[in-house]
C-alpha cells in the first residue's frame, strides 16, 4: 500500500537527501514537522533535524532552531543561536539581533547589517535612528532606500522627517497619493504637511479625511504564512562528466550559469515549456531554489546540488578531482558528496 503524503511534505527526494547529510535538505524537513498540520507534526524530529543543520552550518536553521528556544523561553539558547545566525549572514537573525541588543552599542552595527542585507524594516528602523541622532544626510538616504526596495509605509515617516527638516513641500509629494488612496497615515501627514505650508483650509479637510478614511498604513499587504515548496530531480548519470560540464559554465556570469544549469535539470518535469523557460531566469533561479541529486551508478556515488548553491560552494566543486575522489572513498557501498557550509567543504558520506 503507498504511504500517504502529509499536505504540503518535500518529497522523499528531500528526505534522501536530508539523510545523506544535506543541511538545507535537513533543514527543510525540520521546518516542515514543526509546521505541519496535526497529526504531522512533530516537534521533536523537527528540533533534531534543526540542530543537525544549525550544526552543519546553515544559516536559516540556525534562525529557525534560535525561535525553538524562543518559544521555551530559553534566552541564552535564543541569543547563542540567533547571534551564530546572524554571524553566518542570515539577513532576519540580523534583524532580531537588532531588536535584541535595543538600547546597546550592539544595535546599530547590526540594523546597519540587515539593511545592507536588504532587509526593508531595518532600512526604516535605521533611517529613524539616524534622524534622531541628527545624522539628516544618512537618513535620508535609507528612507528613500526602503521605499525604493518596496516599503511603501517609509514613505510616512520620510514625510515626517521631511516636514521636521522644514521641507513640506516634499513632504506632500511623497504621501498624497496614498493619502488620496484612502490611507489614514499617509492623510494626517498631508496635513501636517499642509498645515506647515500655512493652508490650513486643505489641512483641515485632510484631518476630517483621516478620521474617517478606511485604511491605516496603505502599505504593503502581510505575506502568505510559511508554505515549503521544493521541487527535485534524481539525475542518473556518470558523475565526472557532470562536474566538468558544471564547472565549465562558472566561468561567466559569476557562476549564474551554473546555478541556471542546475535549474533547469530540476524544472524538466514541468508540464509546459513556459513554465521551464520562466525558471531559469537569475531572479527565478535565487527566489526558486530546488534540488538535485546527481546519481552515478557505476561509482555508486551521489551528489546533493541546490540550485541556489553559493560562488563559495560551486568554486569548491570546481577544485575537487572527481577521479581521484572516487579512489579514496570511506567504503565500497553508496556514498554521498554534500556541501557543509560550517566548514566551507564537500563532505563524502557513506552509508
Amino acid at each position: 500500500m503507498a504511504a500517504v503524503k502529509a499536505p504540503g511534505k518535500p518529497d522523499q527526494n528531500v528526505e534522501l537527501a536530508a539523510k545523506a547529510g544535506d543541511p538545507g535538505a535537513m533543514r527543510v524537513l525540520g521546518q516542515y514537522l514543526q509546521t505541519a498540520p496535526e497529526p504531522y507534526t512533530d516537534r521533536v524530529e523537527a528540533e533534531r533535524w534543526l540542530l543537525a543543520a544549525a550544526e552543519a552550518g546553515d544559516p536559516e536553521a540556525m534562525f529557525e532552531l534560535a525561535w525553538v528556544f524562543r518559544e521555551r523561553a530559553d534566552d541564552d539558547a535564543w541569543m547563542r543561536w540567533c547571534r551564530r545566525a546572524a554571524e553566518a549572514g542570515w539577513v532576519g537573525a540580523m534583524g532580531a539581533m537588532a531588536l535584541t541588543t535595543a538600547g546597546t552599542d550592539e544595535e546599530e552595527p547590526w540594523l546597519r547589517r540587515a539593511a545592507g542585507g536588504g532587509a526593508r524594516p531595518e532600512m526604516l528602523r535605521l533611517a529613524n535612528m539616524l534622524a534622531g541622532k541628527g545624522q539628516a544626510t544618512e537618513a535620508e538616504q535609507w528612507y528613500h532606500a526602503a521605499i525604493t526596495h518596496g516599503l511603501s509605509s517609509a514613505r510616512h515617516d520620510l514625510a515626517s522627517f521631511l516636514i521636521a527638516q522644514d521641507r513640506p513641500a516634499e513632504a506632500e509629494e511623497h504621501v498624497r497619493a496614498e493619502a488620496e488612496a484612502g490611507s489614514q497615515t499617509a492623510a494626517t501627514r498631508l496635513a501636517e504637511a499642509l498645515e506647515r505650508m500655512g493652508r490650513a483650509d486643505e489641512a483641515a479637510e485632510w484631518r476630517t479625511r483621516a478620521e474617517t478614511s478606511g485604511t491605516w498604513g496603505g502599505g504593503v499587504p502581510a505575506g502568505p504564512g510559511w508554505v515549503e515548496v521544493i521541487v527535485t530531480a534524481v539525475v542518473t548519470t556518470a558523475l565526472v562528466p557532470f562536474v566538468q560540464a558544471l564547472v565549465s559554465k562558472t566561468a561567466d556570469d559569476a557562476y549564474g550559469h551554473a546555478r541556471q544549469f542546475i535549474q533547469r535539470l530540476v524544472r524538466r518535469n514541468r508540464t509546459t515549456s513556459n513554465d521551464e523557460e520562466a525558471s531559469t531566469s537569475p531572479a527565478a533561479v535565487e527566489a526558486d531554489a530546488g534540488l538535485a541529486i546527481v546519481q552515478d551508478p557505476q561509482a555508486n556515488i551521489s551528489l546533493v546540488l541546490w540550485s541556489n548553491a553559493s560562488d563559495e560552494a560551486l568554486r569548491a566543486l570546481s577544485a575537487l578531482d572527481m577521479n581521484e575522489l572516487t579512489l579514496r572513498r570511506p567504503d565500497q557501498g553508496q556514498v554521498h558528496l554534500v556541501w557543509h557550509p560550517a566548514s566551507s567543504t564537500w563532505h563524502i558520506r557513506g552509508h
